[in-house]
């Protein structure tokens, strides 16, 4: 297990990239002579600044994409964990991300997100405008009536989706990639 935890923050490191800079300069180096330009230049009548959408579920972030690229998006996460599955090859790594509130799930040995789990403290949206701590009606007027509820549970298990309530209220979710071996989206499947 430790080597499993080994590979993962070393598959990590690899995919940061580290800009290194030197801010003194040598003794052969000279500034250069900064030129005045006299005519003004003109910016776009059109130019607009997108203001970043953050974190959208579906859209930026989503079961299925490079697992490279979700920790690209994310940046450094908090914990990395690896849990046991029925199988060694069901084993799986979770990567933690407090500051998000995210956590992904990938299979061991695989290099693709294979669960999203939002926490409470997501900020985030789904790509259909929902977000953690609204009511019921909101999920259900989304995404239609579940396939099953009860009242700590909303189950889409065709869209591989499954949102834990309380009070009538999101309090986090789960999604996972279609057919998805993760031990814990075969215990959602069978609750």
């Amino acid at each position: 297990m430790n080597i499993l935890k080994f590979a993962v923050l070393f598959f990590f490191c690899l995919t940061q990239t580290v800009v290194a800079a030197e801010t003194k300069p040598t003794d052969k180096q000279t500034a250069a002579p900064v030129k005045k330009e006299t005519k003004a230049a003109k910016a776009p009548a059109e130019a607009k600044k997108k203001k970043p959408e953050g974190l959208v579920i579906g859209k930026n972030l989503k079961v299925g994409m490079p697992l490279k690229e979700a920790i690209k998006l994310l940046g450094t996460p908090g914990a990395i964990s690896t849990k046991r599955g029925t199988e060694s090859k069901f084993d799986s790594v979770s990567i933690k991300y407090a500051n998000h509130g995210i956590v992904l799930h990938a299979l061991n040995g695989k290099n693709r997100v294979e669960a999203l789990e939002m926490l409470p403290q997501f900020k985030g949206i789904f790509l259909e405008g929902i977000k953690i701590g609204v009511k019921v009606t909101a999920l259900i007027e989304k995404y239609g009536v579940p396939q099953s509820m009860n009242a700590s549970l909303a189950k889409y298990p065709k869209k591989g989706m499954y949102f834990s309530l309380k009070a009538n209220m999101l309090v986090a979710a789960h999604v996972f990639a279609k057919n998805s071996k993760i031990l814990s989206h075969k215990l959602y499947k069978n609750r």
